[in-house]
């Protein structure tokens, strides 16, 4: 008797002991098959498809810059819309195509899910008359390598640039360049990170609708 209610014993914390482990198991595997079916990105650099705005700003008090290993700080920039390809405005949780323009990593405010529209601040030097040096008419504007973009540093950058020039991307056009530029309207100061953010809240919007809680939550202190 004492045999089997040790035996009894034994079987039922070996039957807990499978069904935690196909528990623990199943809400993995669950996980990758969630993860294994987003698109795959691309394995080579891609442009973007159009810049449909772009603003130069500066601003009053700098900020630390993370989408960059080197952390800098910057006072200055553009912000400009973009549409891009489907592929680029799935949310994902682990390395992403990372968005460049010119030798610098742009930081992306939204995915552009369910409209294909990004808003991105591009970071710039100021130039001797006080603008964000940055020429949208040579700068390539290109998804790379899948990365996480604090982690993006200078050789980085510069390996990115050449892998995208050798996949045959391209800069904008004079034309296309002129468009953006009209559509931003010209220099615009703000006092700091949060006042630029509400305003491309605004952009955020007017551009991609769809992701109109994000903008919200942008604009949140306008509201209090």
């Amino acid at each position: 008797m004492k045999i089997q209610k040790t035996l009894l014993v034994v079987s039922a914390i070996g039957v807990l002991a499978l069904l935690g482990a196909t528990a623990s198991e199943g809400k993995l595997g669950w996980q990758q098959r969630s993860d294994a079916a987003l698109p795959s990105l691309p394995v080579e650099a891609q442009g973007v498809i159009d810049v449909l705005f772009a603003q130069p700003y500066v601003l009053d008090q700098a900020y630390v810059h993370t989408w960059r290993a080197e952390r800098p700080l910057t006072d200055a920039g553009y912000l400009l819309v973009l549409e891009v390809e489907e592929a680029f405005t799935i949310p994902r949780n682990t390395k992403e195509s990372v968005l460049y323009v010119g030798r610098e990593v742009a930081e992306r405010l939204n995915w552009g899910t369910g409209s294909g529209r990004v808003i991105a601040l591009v970071p710039a030097s100021l130039d001797a008359d006080g603008v964000p040096a940055l020429d949208l008419e040579s700068a390539l504007i290109f998804y790379g390598s899948p990365e996480l973009p604090e982690r993006v540093d200078a050789a980085l950058v510069q390996a990115e640039l050449a892998a995208a020039r050798a996949a045959g991307v391209e800069a904008l056009s004079g034309a296309r360049a002129l468009t953006a530029l009209e559509a931003g309207g010209g220099l615009k100061r703000f006092a700091d990170r949060t006042t630029l953010e509400r305003h491309a809240a605004r952009l955020l919007l007017e551009y991609s609708p769809s992701e109109a809680e994000l903008a919200e939550s942008l604009l949140v202190p306008l509201l209090r």
